[in-house]
């Protein structure tokens, strides 16, 4: 009987690593698949909606460096680091439009496009590695 009791916290303990390590795992992925929703949106909404996914969706460096140590500590793979760091993408290219150079109506729509591409391969390789 003490055997099975000193075992429960460890079992927990594994549960809990299982659980978030499952999460960390997902997360990135799911962010991705609503990064791309946005951007399809922000290429038919008005001024305001789109002030208003900036405002709901906003994704921090902060929040991707995060992921990314998340991703190291728990030795997850390549893939999941590339899928911590899609978000970051968009936002160097607005800080460059910004501050740096004025990008056309053109080439934000390349650099976007891009962005959904890259997001929506990153997508159908999680769902080969994840789901297959």
């Amino acid at each position: 009987m003490g055997g099975q009791e000193s075992d429960n916290p460890i079992r927990r303990i594994v549960d809990v690593l299982r659980r978030i390590t499952l999460t960390v795992q997902i997360a990135p992925f799911v962010c991705g698949a609503i990064y791309i929703s946005i951007f399809i949106a922000y290429m038919f909404a008005s001024e305001e909606t789109m002030t208003m996914l900036d405002t709901l969706f906003y994704i921090s460096p902060l929040f991707c460096a995060t992921h990314l140590l998340y991703s190291r500590i728990l030795h997850l793979c390549a893939w999941h680091r590339t899928a911590c760091l899609v978000p970051v993408f968009p936002q160097v290219v607005n800080f460059v439009d910004y501050y740096l150079v004025s990008f056309s109506e053109v080439q934000a729509f390349v650099f976007n496009a891009t962005a959904m591409a890259m997001t929506a391969v990153l997508l159908i390789a999680a769902y080969n590695v994840f789901l297959k």
